[in-house]
């Protein structure tokens, strides 16, 4: 337990600095407090050497089995995205708490590209769930499960059905953690969908700037 907590109570502290800060710093910041969220965390997952790029690529260039466990986990995060924006628009008058960031310059752009693409991936599939999950029990697993998508969806939304909402885009990441029991099989699945669906958001935004 004390070897769990010393894991994750230095990147819970700072999430937990980056919440507080999203009631206190400008809504037209959070884009800059995002960023060092998340450049924060992978310093210190880099410094620990819980994160490798090298291991990652070696896992990218491992083969079928590989992608064949990507492409199932891609398919349900795109999937859960699908249902929440069904959600989303069945019931228009809850709010989601979204902590928007605002990209209305090149350079704000370029933090946005990063730490929505780039950066995520790595930190939260590291943090939430790599860290977060414990497998000594069934029922540790299940609690710290829980708690690694609760931890996601806070960082992701200040309500509390923005909160429900994002906890289902953790579902099939967790689940392929657990059952691959390998964190890049989901930081890659990871990686393609935010580089869908951000990168729209991203080529919409050159688009509209040029």
């Amino acid at each position: 337990m004390s070897k769990y907590i010393k894991l994750n109570a230095l990147p819970i502290i700072i999430e937990i600095i980056f919440i507080i800060s999203c009631f206190i710093v400008p809504k037209e910041y959070y884009v800059y407090t995002n960023f060092v969220f998340y450049l924060s965390l992978l310093m210190i997952f880099i410094v620990r050497k819980e994160f490798s790029l090298k291991e990652w690529i070696k896992n990218i260039k491992s083969g079928k089995k590989f992608w064949k466990q990507v492409i199932i986990t891609s398919l349900f995060f795109i999937l859960a995205f699908g249902v929440t924006i069904v959600l989303e628009n069945m019931f228009p008058e809850f709010n989601t708490g979204t902590i928007g960031l605002k990209r209305d310059n090149w350079f704000k752009l370029i933090l946005f590209t990063v730490s929505t693409i780039i950066f995520p991936a790595v930190t939260e599939e590291t943090f939430y769930r790599k860290n977060l999950i414990s497998f000594k029990s069934k029922s540790i697993l299940l609690i710290t499960t829980i708690l690694g998508m609760l931890l996601f969806a806070f960082e992701h939304s200040l309500a509390i059905w923005g909160i429900f909402l994002t906890m289902i885009w953790a579902i099939p990441l967790s689940v392929s953690y657990i059952k691959t029991k390998n964190i890049y099989v989901p930081m890659t699945a990871h990686f393609i969908g935010n580089l869908l669906g951000n990168g729209v958001d991203v080529i919409m935004t050159i688009i509209a700037m040029i």
